[in-house]
């Protein structure tokens, strides 16, 4: 009968993240980012590999540094290009199939936290609240149902951290298995994937490797080599250089505070080593009814003594395991030039494996006490907000008010997607793509200061602007002129020495007199479908300047 509850909830949890992860998939336009992608994709399907130039328009948000003289992608890797190319491949193109295959990866890595917190901790129930905990995470949703590396990165480092605790059982299987999730890692980001492996590195000293293991795992790090330097070669990784925007103190800052309010809060924590400590001692102890996570593996024998960790009396080494990874990953990846929730959201799943222990821990300990904490972890912020209080954070986002709802924000995180996913949403390059598709006359140019990638993608014009470092002096006069909120990252060094040229070529080669502004009434944000969880806007923004759209008269 356990079993089969199990296994009920475990379907039930599956269900629900099928229907959050696949619910309006397509309402919303690609981003600019995401556009990148699905430009990179379709060009696969005409070259064979991903292709900036397609003979009319160029793909670059880095001033052209993507690629070399014969325009073959060489910025990221090309994985989640490829996923774009098969699905355009098989369906045709839209913004839907665009994103189903990482729709697709984000609702298997719902299903794989079942199996990692299987191996983690030998009990059932963790797995299937894992399950939960990371199917109900509105920054993973956010960033599955998005085309663009993420879910293949989420996904991959599940299956990094199954097979990595595996080598530890002495499994030889896991040795194949760590190097295909890792290979499959550096091929989604090559950041998470460096940051990942020193991370490990130090997870394996708290997990207490034995000489096999480390063998195992020296040869599982050879294997990943073998797979991965020629691409680190090709895609001249070690010669890239990127403007180092913040101080290694101000990433570490930003990264505490986006890990502490959206995806583990420390908190938290302490909260559960204080139940330990009260209601934990008077709690039954002894190892779990739950399962275990394979036939070999030696069951632990009951704790003698009250411990803090009740499942089982092996729990403090994964337990600890999963903590260092967190932190360490921070201040590794707090090395970057700058810092992105992006490039931690492989600590999404590691988070779920933690709450989801820490939870059965206490419903062990007390039913009541423990259904509730589970209740506020998986369904409110109050304890991540209570957790990134004390960190000071620069928020990014240009129009703050009216983005989310306040009561969401703090009482049910979950409530602003399913408005999001429940309601129309027309935003400002909506209504703009909409408006060329209706206006604009076949052969038309468009110039654009942001957002160049998204008209690139969904209209049949010639465009440039935005961040392509595209010559512009010279060009014929473009019938539309569009100038958007967002102009340019002027921090960044190439950046602004474009946006300078731009600016020039817009004031001194662009007469006004020859165009005409177009009404426009919806209100311009830069990023209205970005990912990053404090950017995102879930309602269409109002009661702001608009888009100015210029088109030529004479």
């Amino acid at each position: 009968m356990r079993d089969r509850t199990v296994t009920f909830v475990a379907v039930a949890v599956t269900v629900a993240a099928a229907v959050l992860i696949f619910a309006q998939l397509d309402q919303r336009l690609l981003w600019v980012d995401e556009a990148e992608t699905a430009l990179l994709g379709r060009s696969i399907l005409v070259h064979g590999v991903p292709t900036a130039w397609d003979g009319t328009n160029l793909v670059s948000q880095e001033v052209g540094r993507e690629f070399g003289p014969d325009y073959v992608w060489q910025w990221t890797p090309w994985l989640a290009k490829y996923l774009v190319a098969g699905s355009f491949g098989l369906f045709g193109e839209s913004t839907f199939t665009a994103r189903l295959p990482f729709a697709l990866l984000g609702l298997l890595a719902v299903v794989s936290m079942y199996p990692l917190g299987l191996v983690v901790f030998r009990d059932r129930w963790v797995g299937v609240g894992a399950m939960a905990f990371l199917a109900f995470s509105v920054p993973f949703l956010l960033h599955v149902r998005q085309c663009r590396y993420y879910a293949p990165v989420i996904l991959a480092a599940i299956w990094v951290l199954y097979f990595f605790v595996r080598l530890r059982f002495g499994d030889r299987r896991s040795v194949v298995g760590l190097v295909a999730a890792m290979t499959m890692l550096f091929h989604g980001n090559v950041l998470t994937f460096l940051a990942t492996g020193l991370t490990l590195i130090a997870c394996a000293f708290t997990l207490k490797f034995d000489r096999a293991a480390w063998r195992r795992a020296v040869v599982a790090a050879a294997g990943t080599a073998v797979l991965t330097v020629p691409w680190v070669v090709y895609f001249d990784i070690l010669g890239k250089t990127s403007e180092e925007l913040y101080s290694y103190s101000e990433n570490l800052r930003t990264y505490l505070d986006l890990t502490s309010r959206y995806t583990f809060p420390w908190a938290a924590l302490l909260l559960f080593v204080g139940l330990a400590m009260t209601i934990g001692r008077a709690g039954r102890v002894g190892p779990s009814t739950g399962g275990e996570s394979s036939p070999g593996d030696v069951a632990p024998a009951p704790a003698k003594s009250p411990a803090l960790f009740a499942i089982n009396a092996r729990s403090h080494e994964p337990f600890l395991t999963l903590l260092v990874f967190i932190g360490v990953y921070v201040l590794v990846v707090s090395a970057a030039p700058w810092s992105f929730y992006r490039w931690s959201v492989n600590l999404l799943p590691v988070a779920a494996v933690l709450l989801a222990f820490m939870c059965r821990s206490v419903v062990r300990w007390s039913r009541v006490v423990g259904f509730v904490l589970t209740a506020i972890l998986m369904f409110t912020a109050v304890l991540h907000d209570v957790s990134a209080w004390p960190l000071l954070y620069a928020r990014y986002n240009l129009h703050l008010e009216g983005r989310t709802f306040a009561i969401y924000d703090r009482l049910f995180p979950l409530g602003n997607h399913l408005y999001e996913v429940t309601h129309s949403y027309e935003g400002p390059m909506e209504h703009l793509v909409a408006q060329l598709r209706e206006q604009a006359r076949p052969g038309d140019r468009i110039f654009i200061t942001y957002g160049d990638l998204i008209l690139k993608f969904y209209t049949n014009y010639e465009v440039r602007g935005g961040q392509s470092g595209q010559e512009l002096h010279g060009w014929v006069e473009p019938e539309w002129v569009i100038i958007r909120s967002f102009f340019r990252f002027r921090d960044r060094p190439l950046h602004a020495a474009d946006a300078d040229r731009t600016l020039d070529w817009l004031n001194n080669h662009v007469p006004p007199a020859h165009y005409e502004l177009q009404p426009s009434t919806a209100t311009d944000v830069p990023w209205d479908n970005i990912a990053e969880p404090q950017l995102r806007w879930y309602r269409v923004p109002v009661d702001g300047d608009p888009i100015q759209i210029y088109r030529r008269t004479t």
